[in-house]
């Protein structure tokens, strides 16, 4: 009787982690973007499985998704497919409605509302960017300096290259800290651009941050894969 109540609670603590902040309903996308053209066929894609997962076509530059996903994942939004493909959006999806709206169908002219977990993702993404600008602007003027022989100078920057890096990933693992118990939280180290540059240790105290149920979500445990990968990178070979 213990073991089947001790299922029976793990059972639902993982229906609990799903449905926390989501809807009972499946997710909807719905989309209007101006200019997609009468009849275009738009695909949800699992970034993680590269796998279509939905399809929708277009009328009057409208379009919506209805469906229910096992947990959440990182969608790509095209409009088309194969060669002709078209990515229009990058979204952090769960069962909950989200709203896509463009100018024109144009990634940077395409906005996803409604989600919180993907607006979090979004803009721990924009605050990464600006410290990236920074030090890509720096390494230009490295790279000059170098070039010229400029030793001092370019030891001066070089170290602060290092230190804008660090600093980009001290912005990860604070973001994580902050949602350990949602999607965003466990999403960020397996969508960040800085693989890399993070050791396994990197990884490992990311996973450690989350909540023992994420941890058992798939992108807890690509985190594990990516940890894994690095360590085994570093042993020695005979």
């Amino acid at each position: 009787m213990n073991l089947i109540k001790r299922l029976l609670q793990i059972n639902m603590a993982i229906v609990s982690m799903y449905c926390h902040g989501q809807g009972t309903n499946g997710y909807q996308v719905i989309g209007e973007v101006t200019g997609l053209p009468v009849g275009t066929k738009m695909y949800l894609i699992d970034g993680g499985k590269r796998k279509t997962i939905d399809s929708a076509t277009v009328k009057n530059d409208q379009f919506t998704f209805k469906g229910i996903l096992a947990e959440p994942a990182h969608m790509y939004l095209h409009a088309g497919r194969g060669r002709m493909a078209n990515k229009l959006a990058d979204i952090l999806l769960d069962n909950r409605t989200v709203y896509v709206k463009g100018s024109k169908p144009e990634y940077d002219s395409v906005k996803v509302s409604g989600s919180d977990i993907d607006q979090y993702w979004k803009d721990w993404y924009k605050e990464d960017q600006k410290i990236g600008y920074q030090r890509y602007r720096i390494k230009q003027v490295y790279a000059s300096l170098t070039a010229k022989k400029d030793t001092a100078n370019a030891n001066v920057l070089g170290k602060l290259i290092e230190e804008l890096q660090l600093a980009r990933i001290d912005l990860l693992k604070t973001y994580v800290k902050r949602q350990p118990n949602t999607a965003a939280g466990a999403a960020l180290p397996t969508l960040c651009t800085l693989g890399d540059y993070l050791t396994g240790a990197d990884y490992m105290e990311m996973f450690n941050t989350l909540t023992p149920t994420w941890q058992q979500s798939s992108f807890g445990k690509e985190i594990l894969v990516q940890a894994r990968k690095k360590r085994d990178r570093s042993l020695p070979t005979k």
